[in-house]
């Protein structure tokens, strides 16, 4: 009976101390949210079908990810896209996993990040390293029973510098007697189980939250240098599977989502338009949407330069729908 008596005192407590930090989290800003990671990632792309003309995909990084809003997306067309981008991933790896290994023949929405696009297929590139690294793992899919609580529960949160978890927080600290290596970048997406992703709301009224995300672009974007031999590279890379697609009877279609501030510096200077976006959008003959070529996309202010918050998504997907409908390639 005293055993029973102090499991139960045991599981009270436990279950005060864990209210107590779901509070506290969720008063800080935190939402519950998925662990946006390869084992997610791998469930949505085990969902590609064979031969189906009307299935959608959109791949791409962090723009793609956060921009279009997938909810939106289905009300407009009656159907909804497997979110395939990822954060700071390049698209190549995955579009050349679903051309070559599935026989995929609906379409697929390409957001062009250039720091992320335009870069060469090797394992040696970050961006390409990174995005192979779930691909791969995508043939060695497995899922997580966490999965079932992260949607409830913000103090579940974890896998970025200072979300809630005991190893994230870990990470925070430095060693003893040494500063901590790196730049701050804390998250700032809510992301459910479909992958669809929202921007916390803090992001829009907090500026020093906003400056730290700004700092880290800042920094990862800082040594980027102009070096047009890649153009030959990735063009050739991204050409031929688009063809392959083409064939096979499905489409691709580009997008280029909004950017500011310091982002839209650094990309309009390492990667002219002329001789990348432009240039790519002739060469693959693929219906293409720059947000800069139409007022009702460019009316919209990233609020760390680079991601729409999630009021400026839901529309910014919407007006990117009624002109892909209107030019009939969706």
């Amino acid at each position: 009976m005293a055993n029973i008596k102090s499991l139960l005192l045991a599981i009270s407590i436990s279950g005060i101390l864990l209210t107590f930090w779901e509070i506290r989290c969720r008063s800080s800003g935190l939402l519950p949210t998925m662990e946006d990671d390869k084992f997610l990632w791998a469930e949505k792309r085990d969902q590609v079908r064979d031969n189906d003309p009307d299935q959608v995909l959109i791949i791409g990084a962090s723009r793609a990810h956060f921009d279009f809003q997938l909810d939106e997306w289905e009300e407009m067309t009656g159907i909804r896209p497997l979110m395939l981008a990822a954060n700071g991933k390049s698209p190549g790896p995955v579009l050349r996993d679903v051309i070559t290994n599935t026989q995929f023949s609906g379409t697929i929405v390409m957001n062009i990040t250039p720091s992320l696009f335009f870069i060469a297929p090797h394992d040696s590139v970050g961006g390409w390293h990174r995005a192979m690294e779930w691909v791969d793992w995508a043939q060695r899919f497995n899922h997580r029973v966490s999965y079932a609580f992260q949607p409830y529960l913000a103090f579940l949160t974890n896998g970025e510098e200072g979300d809630p978890d005991l190893k994230s927080l870990l990470q925070t600290l430095p060693p003893k007697g040494r500063i901590k290596a790196g730049v701050p970048f804390p998250r700032f997406s809510q992301v459910d189980a479909d992958r669809n992703t929202i921007m916390l709301a803090r992001m829009e009224t907090d500026t020093a939250f906003q400056q730290t995300i700004q700092n880290a672009w800042a920094t990862f974007g800082k040594k980027a240098k102009r070096d047009d031999a890649i153009i030959d590279i990735s063009f050739s890379f991204y050409l031929d599977l688009i063809q392959t697609l083409r064939e096979r009877g499905g489409k691709v279609i580009l997008t280029f989502n909004p950017s500011d501030g310091f982002y839209t510096e650094m990309e309009g200077r390492v990667y002219p338009r002329e001789l990348y976006y432009d240039a790519f959008v002739r060469a693959s003959e693929c219906p293409a949407y720059h947000f800069a070529d139409y007022p009702q996309l460019a009316q919209f202010t990233p609020p760390e330069w680079s991601h729409l918050c999630m009021a400026d998504a839901r529309v910014y997907t919407r007006e990117m729908l009624t002109l892909m409908k209107k030019d009939g390639v969706l």
